[in-house]
């Protein structure tokens, strides 16, 4: 394996690299309007044209059969939700990009409080997008046990349960209880539930490592080439590495690069890490110093 760690603009350093070299983007980039003392923030009205500056690169880097996961959340401005985020995936998609489905990221400890006129905001937006109708996907590796119910449920079918029941409103669909009876594990649905990172990692918004490991399960296999081009603390490095994947960092500010040097220094792994800063290219070394903010555990 190896993993490679930039520090620069993802759109000029992406033009390192070869067409379709990446089997999957997945990334968070800044929010809009959001924690603008720690990195560049962007005015929701300017976030989907943001967003469209990195689409020349990103499309040319990605495989044809691969997969871009956008990781984003709307704001509130004015009272109402800003729909920033859907104009963004709509400008994508004139661009090529197809997005076959939204996935909602549940965040079971989101941060408690109290507003007037809505609740907590305790998911966020996946967005999973590609160039071409069919795509590397690999189900097997995201499946869960069915769960007890199945055991009583399934043990004795009789009547309507022992035959393919269709719709009672004639819709074309129905079910056949007998294909489930040896099934030990099935497909999730289409929300994945990750906690949000409670310590202090030296970045203001980390990504949990549980996001990113789910999508890069689910759309690559083991030697594959993942690409995060807001890596900020590096938590698809973290992923990638514990799964077996070659991994490309990105980010444009030096303290989160060291974020992210320091956390994969920690993480035992057989990957070969350089460290590219400017013209500078450098192995994974011990830091010199920890500052105590950066004293993170993987």
């Amino acid at each position: 394996m190896k993993t490679e760690v930039y520090l620069g603009d993802s759109r000029e350093i992406l033009k390192k690299f070869p067409d379709g070299y990446f089997n999957l983007i997945v990334t968070s980039p800044p929010y809009a309007d959001a924690r603008n003392r720690h990195y560049d923030s962007i005015i929701p009205d300017h976030f989907p044209a943001f967003m469209v500056s990195f689409h020349e690169q990103l499309w040319r880097v990605l495989a044809d059969d691969g997969s871009f996961v956008l990781n984003i959340k709307d704001k509130v401005v004015d009272g109402i939700r800003h729909r920033y985020v859907w104009k963004t995936i709509e400008d994508l998609g004139k661009l090529g990009w197809r997005c076959v489905d939204d996935y909602l990221w549940v965040k079971p400890n989101a941060m408690p409080g109290r507003w007037k006129n809505r609740l907590r905001d305790e998911w966020e937006y996946c967005f999973h997008m590609t160039k071409a109708k069919c795509f590397a996907m690999y189900q097997e590796t995201v499946k869960k046990p069915i769960g007890v119910w199945a055991e009583k449920r399934l043990a004795k079918l009789t009547g309507k349960s022992n035959v393919r029941h269709n719709s009672e409103n004639n819709s074309g669909f129905g079910r056949d209880l007998r294909n489930w009876k040896e099934k030990k594990t099935v497909l999730p649905g289409n929300t994945v539930s990750v906690p949000l990172v409670g310590k202090n990692m030296g970045h203001p918004a980390v990504f949990p490592v549980g996001l990113p490991e789910f999508f890069i399960k689910l759309f690559t296999k083991p030697d594959d080439w993942v690409l995060d081009p807001f890596a900020g603390s590096g938590s698809t490095g973290i992923a990638g590495e514990l799964l077996g994947r070659n991994v490309v960092l990105i980010d444009n500010k030096l303290e989160y690069v060291e974020v992210i040097k320091n956390r994969l220094y920690r993480l035992n792994s057989d990957s070969e890490r350089l460290l590219y800063i400017g013209k500078n290219v450098s192995n994974f070394s011990k830091p010199s110093h920890l500052d105590s903010k950066l004293r993170i555990s993987v």
